[in-house]
C-alpha cells in the first residue's frame, strides 16, 4: 500500500513535497488533517519529507487560500446545482446538512439567553464556527466551516478570521499527534475515522429511507 502511494506521489509531484502539501490541503475532508501527516511521512517521501513546522505552514497556506473563495461561491454554487437535474439531489442534501447544523447552533444560542444583543449572538456564532473548524475530525474543516459561516450569516471578514484561526488550531493539533504517533499511524487512524463516520451516515440514510418508505405505505393503506 505504501509503495502504491509513494509511486503515485512520485509520478505526480516528483520530490516537490511543498507543492503536494499545498494541493492536498485544499482537498475537501482531507485538508490539514491529511496534508500534514502526508508531508511528514518518511515512508512516502523517502528523505524529502518536511518537519512538523514546515508541514503545518504549507498545509495552512493551501487550506487558507480556499477560504475566501468558498465564502464567495457557496450560495451561488448551491443555487446553480439545485437547478440542474444531475446534481440537484446532492445540492439539496448538502444544504439540508448545513441548515441542520445552523439550526443546532442557533437553538443553542437562543436557549442560553433569549435576550442577547445582536452583537453577542454574532460572537457566539463566530465561536461555534471556530470550534467546528478547530476540531480535527473528518468532515469538519474549512470547507464545511465556510458553508456553515455563510448559512449563519456571518460577514466575510469575520468568517475568514475565525475559519483560518480555527484551521490553524486544528493544524497544530494534527502536527502534535503526527509527531507523537508517527505520521503513518496518524494517517491510518484518520482514514479509519473517515470510514467509520461514512459508514454511520450510510446506515443512517438507509434507515431514514426505510422509515419513510414504511410511512408512505401506511398512509396509502390508511387511505384505502
Amino acid at each position: 500500500m505504501i509503495d502504491i502511494i509513494e509511486n503515485f506521489f512520485a509520478s505526480v509531484f516528483g520530490n516537490n513535497v511543498v507543492l503536494a502539501t499545498i494541493l492536498i490541503s485544499i482537498i475537501p475532508i482531507i485538508e490539514v488533517k491529511g496534508a500534514i501527516p502526508f508531508a511528514m511521512s518518511s515512508a512516502i517521501w523517502k528523505g524529502f519529507e518536511l518537519n512538523s513546522g514546515l508541514a503545518l505552514l504549507w498545509s495552512l497556506v493551501g487550506s487558507s487560500l480556499i477560504v475566501p473563495i468558498l465564502l464567495l461561491i457557496y450560495e451561488p454554487i448551491i443555487r446553480f446545482l439545485k437547478n440542474t437535474k444531475l446534481f440537484k439531489k446532492i445540492a439539496v442534501k448538502i444544504e439540508e446538512k448545513i441548515n441542520r447544523k445552523k439550526q443546532a447552533v442557533e437553538n443553542k444560542i437562543n436557549e442560553e439567553d433569549k435576550n442577547k444583543q445582536a452583537n453577542k449572538k454574532t460572537i457566539l456564532k463566530a465561536l461555534s464556527v471556530f470550534v467546528f473548524v478547530a476540531i480535527p475530525l473528518p468532515f469538519t474543516g474549512v470547507w464545511t466551516g465556510s458553508c456553515l459561516a455563510v448559512a449563519l450569516g456571518l460577514n466575510f471578514f469575520l468568517s475568514c478570521v475565525v475559519i483560518i484561526v480555527g484551521n490553524a488550531i486544528a493544524g497544530i493539533i494534527v502536527s502534535i499527534f503526527s509527531s507523537v504517533l508517527t505520521p503513518l499511524v496518524y494517517i491510518i487512524i484518520f482514514l479509519s475515522l473517515m470510514l467509520i463516520i461514512a459508514t454511520f451516515y450510510i446506515i443512517k440514510n438507509i434507515r431514514i429511507k426505510k422509515q419513510s418508505k414504511f410511512a408512505n405505505k401506511d398512509k396509502v393503506s390508511g387511505k384505502q
